[in-house]
């Protein structure tokens, strides 16, 4: 069986994206991975705010763990059922191209976010940095 990674950062997944992936994995022949990077400043962020104000840090991987079952159940709904889910933590594009290339993926599939060519060239893009450090296919699919 073929692996296609998916990462996915929100509920807002465009549907796009589950039309090619109704169209490619059943022909293809993929077990599909949706993955949710939990960015390295976003749990900074959460320790010294745990610290600062005295509170408890929040537990950040719930969500995401609430994100991919709800796209994992929409897949499902689908007739796909190679599905599997995964949190790691990491800076998002590195993290990404690292595990696909780790875990013998033969594909990315990932999607924009409508992010202009400014507001891209200053903050970066992660889709953008995982297609040009990535060694497999990567589909970008244009919400």
């Amino acid at each position: 069986m073929r692996k296609m990674l998916l990462p996915i950062d929100s509920e807002n997944v465009p549907e796009k994206v589950l039309t090619y992936l109704k169209d490619f994995v059943p022909c293809m022949d993929y077990e599909v991975t949706l993955l949710n990077v939990i960015s390295s400043d976003r749990v900074r962020m959460n320790k010294e705010a745990g610290g600062v104000y005295d509170v408890a840090p929040l537990d950040l991987e719930a969500p995401s763990k609430e994100l991919l079952a709800h796209f994992e159940e929409k897949l499902r709904s689908e007739g796909i059922n190679a599905v599997v889910t995964l949190t790691l933590t990491g800076e998002p594009s590195e993290v990404i191209v690292e595990f696909a290339e780790s875990g013998d993926f033969h594909l990315i599939m990932m999607c924009t976010h409508g992010m202009g060519a400014a507001k891209r060239l200053l903050i970066g893009s992660v889709t953008n940095k995982v297609v040009h450090h990535a060694s497999m296919p990567v589909l970008v699919i244009r919400e």
